[in-house]
């Protein structure tokens, strides 16, 4: 008898390890830094529409102060127009609805927040605009991919947090086509922008 209810004791116990083992495999682990770590209400309710921009390193170019502030760190848009020289953007993307979704799906998502550390530069080249049924600029997020570092307007404040070569996959998908990477000397942007800044003046050597 006592050998009956130690062999039951001992299948109850595998039956229990294996209901654990199974268990503990449904345990997603999740390494990647795109994982979604919060998300939240994105702020501008009655935007029209979004637009892409590019331009080259808007640094090197960009002499406009505003309110005595220089270009680096002076607000980029005032009395809903840009406080630099529109003339400079080389590409414009409006999206449709599905693209607007999408794109603020991302926003809204901290995905890098603990992965990826602004570095010690800031080449902006790529910005989003959200315009008004006037067509006036109500909002923006400008920033640098490769230093992985943005500005934003105050009403946009904390949405950057998301991984910016997440945004440089949609920038391309939407149709934008200036990303310079930096250091290589066969890259034809970084050429193209050397060539655009020096013939504008903004390069001397």
């Amino acid at each position: 008898m006592k050998r009956i209810l130690f062999l039951i004791a001992f299948l109850f116990f595998i039956s229990c390890k294996n209901e654990k083992t199974i268990d503990s495999g449904k345990i997603e682990v999740v390494n990647s830094l795109s994982r979604i770590i919060k998300k939240r209400d994105f702020p501008l309710k009655n935007f029209s529409n979004i637009e892409l921009v590019s331009y080259y390193n808007r640094v090197v170019w960009d002499t406009i102060k505003v309110n005595d502030k220089s270009p680096f760190n002076k607000i980029l848009v005032d009395n809903y127009r840009l406080t630099f020289d529109s003339l400079m953007i080389q590409e414009r993307v409006t999206l449709n609805k599905i693209q607007e979704k999408e794109l603020l799906n991302l926003m809204i998502s901290d995905t890098c927040s603990t992965g990826e550390t602004p570095a010690d530069c800031y080449k902006p080249r790529h910005m989003i605009l959200f315009r008004d049924h006037k067509n006036r600029i109500m909002g923006y997020s400008e920033f640098c991919i490769a230093c992985a570092a943005g500005r934003n307007s105050e009403n946009l404040e904390e949405f950057q947090k998301y991984c910016y070569s997440d945004m440089e996959i949609l920038f391309k998908k939407y149709g934008i086509k200036l990303f310079v990477h930096e250091g290589d000397e066969d890259d034809t942007q970084e050429n193209r922008e050397y060539d655009f800044l020096k013939h504008k003046g903004y390069i001397k050597n």
